[in-house]
């Protein structure tokens, strides 16, 4: 495979779709992505079988929720490139979460629920006519989840992934005689244990592990991400989360995680991500968030040739986001936020390429009272 034509598919299909090259999947809920995803310790809405099963053990009123979260990744370099005459690159994607839960016994919640953890479809713009670059990839998981409230101050939830992994990849480009067109699937499965402990009613801790999964994922020689030909493995994490009312009105919440990616690649190492967010309550019925989180790089630099890359820089990543929830009945309420990345650009063989990350999450959600 030609150097420029390796450049194209991982911009298009490991960078744009942010699965592969990055360690952070898409997380679901619009008001956790307004606490800039530092979610663990408050988990009080259907998003918990992600973020944190023990929130649910809280949450005694059978509800059903639904979210979209859309992903825009453009991509544009400050001169065409000399192989395919292309300056832009996209990818983009629109995924769901839906949940239902209910209380299965006076101290126990029963959750499932399916959602997306990553992926996109990407493609080169601009090609000749012949030339064909663009791909997808998902994760889309299948939870169920349950709940215990052992006292008033402490709860454990428990929750079981099946991941399917889907990946399809098609590259026409007549020059090189390339003619790529597979597209494959298979099933992981994850294990995740949550702790919730509340000492007082304004304070709240929490603890989430996650074990990881091996996606056995059959094999193509023209995969779109060679150290995952074979397979595909989603990393171990561990979450630590607290979350405390400052005020009646105003409650600060940060997390921190790490996540142990060294096992799913030789060329990752283990990294950590930091979480803060603030919710504060304007009115009975409206809500405003604020938060910050980091994912930062997780490819070792000796592999940096690998990804034909002269730096890694584009992969540390910070994140601001913002939303906004209303109640617009004791029922129904929605959720909106928006969230904006600042990246650093990269260069490859005299060309610089530039990008940003714009994420939308919004949420409708319903209790049956």
């Amino acid at each position: 495979m030609k150097v420029k034509m390796l450049v194209a598919l991982i911009l298009v299909v490991g960078i744009a779709t942010v699965s592969y090259a990055k360690s952070h999947f898409i997380t679901p809920g619009a008001r956790a992505g307004g606490y800039g995803t530092a979610f663990v310790a408050v988990a009080d809405d259907l998003t918990a079988i992600y973020y944190n099963p023990a929130g649910l053990a809280y949450q005694k009123d059978t509800q059903v929720m639904a979210s979209l979260f859309y992903i825009n990744y453009p991509a544009t370099s400050d001169k065409l490139d000399p192989t395919y005459g292309s300056d832009k690159y996209s990818t983009s994607a629109v995924v769901p979460f839906i949940g239902f839960s209910t209380k299965f016994y006076y101290d126990t919640t029963i959750a499932a629920g399916v959602y997306v953890l990553g992926g996109g479809g990407g493609k080169v713009e601009g090609l000749p006519e012949g030339f064909k670059i663009e791909g997808q990839q998902s994760y889309m998981v299948y939870n169920i989840s349950l709940a215990k409230q052992i006292t008033d101050k402490f709860s454990v939830g428990l929750g079981f992934d099946a991941i399917q992994f889907q990946d399809k990849l098609v590259a026409k480009v007549p020059l090189y005689g390339m003619d790529i067109d597979y597209n494959r699937s298979a099933f992981g499965f994850q294990g995740n244990i949550g702790l919730m402990y509340k000492p007082t009613e304004r304070f709240s801790t929490a603890f989430v592990l996650r074990s990881g999964s091996y996606v056995n994922v059959p094999n193509e020689p023209d995969s779109s991400n060679p150290s995952f030909a074979e397979n595909v493995c989603y990393p171990l994490v561990w979450e630590f989360g607290f979350a405390y009312d400052l005020f009646e009105d105003l409650t600060f919440a940060a997390a921190i995680s790490e996540n142990k990616t060294s096992w799913t690649s030789i060329r990752y190492h283990d990294i950590f991500q930091y979480r803060v967010g603030t919710e504060y309550r304007a009115t009975d019925k409206l809500a405003l968030h604020l938060g910050f989180y980091s994912d930062p790089n997780l490819i070792k630099d000796e592999y940096r040739n690998t990804y034909n890359l002269t730096n890694l820089d584009m992969y540390n990543m910070k994140y601001l986001t913002i939303g906004a929830e209303y109640q617009f009945t004791d029922s129904l309420k929605a959720g909106l936020s928006l969230t904006h990345s600042f990246t650093n650009p990269v260069s490859y063989n005299g060309v610089t390429y530039k990008y940003e990350i714009n994420l939308g999450r919004i949420d409708i959600s319903y209790k049956f009272l």
